[in-house]
């Protein structure tokens, strides 16, 4: 609904979706490009936006790409929030935890993070921008896990999110290994294997009986 009742966009409307379609097409760049070639030239043309709308909207390249996966990471964390209530009206709450996990890490354009987490080893402007959002991302992370677990979180503390901590860095070694490293044999294994640790990992929390 736009705020003048003419059925025209406002001015802040406008400039929300030209932000959006920037981070969009950041996103895309990044997941078929890599982070090399992604350029703000490529990122406009993909998006139909000029280069000075763009820089409007962020100062740097490095700004561009910190927003988007910014905006991909809260796309991910509202996604599986989504995916997990819709399986888990009845059944194993813990398998279908780590299986919808597992979805979500497993998606092509997740691969836009892993191309900034690899770039930003060897940059240290883009590693200054990147590691807050990505450390805000592992918090909204461990907070969604304790809002799904609240009684094993209760009973956990930190120990908690060391658990939620091992799920998302096996899935993520293993998404990043990408079409070069893929077994699909191996993979189901380690979500299997994945299901079995969480299970008893967060059953002993709830029972009060880790140490």
């Amino acid at each position: 609904m736009t705020s003048n009742g003419a059925g025209r966009r406002t001015q802040a409307e406008r400039r929300e979706t030209t932000r959006q379609k920037l981070l969009d097409a950041t996103i895309a760049c990044l997941t078929n490009l890599g982070y090399a070639r992604t350029t703000t030239t490529e990122v406009c043309s993909r998006a139909g936006v000029s280069q000075g709308a763009l820089f409007k909207h962020f100062p740097s390249k490095i700004a561009l790409v910190s927003a988007a996966a910014e905006h991909l990471f809260a796309a991910l964390r509202d996604q599986y929030a989504a995916e997990f209530g819709a399986v888990t009206a009845k059944g194993d709450r813990i398998e279908a935890a780590v299986r919808v996990l597992w979805r979500i890490m497993d998606q092509p354009h997740l691969h836009a993070a892993f191309e900034l987490y690899l770039a930003a080893r060897t940059d240290a402007e883009l590693a200054s921008s990147l590691r807050p959002v990505a450390l805000k991302h592992r918090r909204n992370l461990q907070q969604l896990g304790r809002d799904l677990f609240p009684q094993a979180a209760a009973a956990a503390g930190d120990d908690f999110d060391l658990i939620l901590g091992v799920l998302i860095d096996a899935m993520q070694g293993a998404a990043l290994g990408g079409a070069a490293l893929r077994d699909e044999r191996r993979i189901q294994r380690m979500v299997r294997f994945l299901i079995e640790f969480a299970r008893t990992e967060l059953t002993q929390l709830e029972r009060g009986s880790r140490r």
